[in-house]
């Protein structure tokens, strides 16, 4: 009986009709699948074969089953769905009433107001026995982007053990907001917080403001550079702490290299001192993020740290390799 409850259950749930729009074009061709613009004369229809791009001209019926911003001639685009158009050439829609759907000339998704993009990973490193290593790197990233707004937020936190002797403990902070003057130029304000007990610095902070520039953004590139002036204010365990005026500047670059399976990335921030002495520091990420399943990824980076002048005693380039599991949505 349960099998038979079961198998019901399922001609019922198959049966049940999916979501999907429908174009009737004029040569007698039906086509379901997903109405996504149209813009320009031209109707993007995702199909199962593929996105098709038809000519507004050549469409003699269309329906849409879910809510799009429809533009009718010169009107300000309104939210509503139809159903396909009648004898007459003629869709109701609803909410709006019937139109000519040759008076339709544009239609689009509605985006919502903020798109939140992001995630977070760990690598954990630990043996036992005649080799003692405890190694923890945790790093976590939020993109908030709505019409005319940008807030962006990274953070990365090392330590590492070995043979019980501490060998890397260190965090950093990056925050950034982007007013979107234009559809690709914008204002920017970032601040960048660093602790790292190996290269003596207690606290680093760096505040800046400036212009940057979205030069590509497509499905698969995503390219974006600022530059500006900051503050740099540094706090030392060993040495006499110091501040200092600085020019700074930022890119990075995302490359979707396979497409929801292989992407690219480089992030580098620059403060080049324009008064306290000859000093300068830059931070540059490299690295690859390969998708797994589920939105969970495993991220391959290298970080190099460079300061021209860092405290007596340390290096100017640290370096660091991960390998980490994470999730992205």
């Amino acid at each position: 009986m349960m099998r038979t409850l079961l198998l019901s259950l399922l001609a019922v749930f198959f049966a049940l009709p999916a979501h999907a729009d429908e174009v009737r074009l004029k040569n007698g061709d039906r086509i379901t699948g997903v109405a996504t613009s149209l813009a320009g004369g031209t109707l993007t229809f995702k199909a199962t074969g593929g996105e098709l791009k038809i000519a507004w001209a050549d469409v003699a019926s269309l329906a849409i089953d879910q809510p799009m911003l429809v533009t009718v001639g010169t009107a300000v685009p309104a939210s509503a769905t139809f159903a396909a158009a009648d004898a007459n050439g003629q869709v109701t829609l609803v909410p709006g009433g019937p139109v000519a759907l040759t008076e339709i000339v544009a239609l689009a998704r509605p985006q919502p107001a903020w798109v939140i993009t992001g995630g977070g990973g760990a690598g954990i490193v630990q043996t036992a026995g005649n080799t003692q290593v405890n190694n923890v790197r945790l790093s976590g990233d939020v993109v908030a982007r709505g019409a005319a707004d940008r807030y962006t937020v990274s953070a990365i936190a090392t330590h590492a053990n070995d043979n019980g002797l501490e060998s890397a403990r260190n965090w950093s902070l990056t925050g950034k907001y982007d007013r979107f003057l234009t559809s690709r130029l914008f204002a920017n304000a970032n601040a960048n917080f660093t602790n790292d007990r190996f290269r003596d610095i207690d606290l680093r902070t760096a505040l800046g403001a400036g212009l940057g520039y979205q030069i590509l953004q497509t499905a698969r590139v995503n390219l974006t550079a600022d530059a500006g002036m900051a503050w740099v204010d540094e706090n030392f365990a060993s040495i006499a702490d110091d501040s200092y005026a600085a020019a700074h500047e930022s890119a990075g670059l995302q490359v979707q290299l396979v497409p929801d399976r292989v992407q690219a990335f480089h992030q580098h921030d620059g403060y080049f001192g324009v008064s306290g002495g000859n000093k300068m520091f830059i931070r540059t990420q490299n690295g690859v993020r390969l998708g797994l399943a589920a939105g969970f990824v495993t991220t391959i980076q290298e970080d190099v740290d460079y300061d021209r002048r860092p405290s007596p005693g340390r290096r100017q380039t640290d370096r660091t390799f991960s390998l980490t599991l994470g999730y992205r949505f």
